[in-house]
């Protein structure tokens, strides 16, 4: 659902550019059958959305580098139950019911 609210506008923004920064704008807002500044702002959205999301990910990668390596710490230390592929089996079938269930409510 899209939020109703409009986004504050916090007014214009002048922003020099080099001679040939410029002329690739104007290259890529051409190709995109884009004015420049609605180019510059659909480029840099995208650009701050790569960037927000690599930083994303990034956590997300460490949190599970730090999962593993306390797994490998319990499995060194023998403080870690293995499950049975019944265990496993119990787990999808539950997942299945549930996907299930959910499906059949909508």
């Amino acid at each position: 659902m899209k939020s109703t609210v409009k986004p504050k506008r916090l007014g214009p923004l002048s922003v020099q550019l080099p001679a040939d920064l410029k002329r690739r704008l104007r290259a890529q807002a051409t190709k995109r059958r884009l004015k420049v500044a609605t180019a510059a702002r659909v480029f840099l959205d995208e650009h701050m959305s790569e960037l927000e999301q690599t930083a994303e990910l990034s956590a997300a990668e460490e949190w599970q580098r730090a999962q593993a390596w306390a797994t490998w710490e319990k499995m060194k230390s023998g403080d870690l139950r293995e499950a049975t592929i019944e265990d496993l089996h119990k787990v999808v079938d539950r997942a299945r019911r549930r996907l299930k269930r959910n499906a059949r409510s909508r």
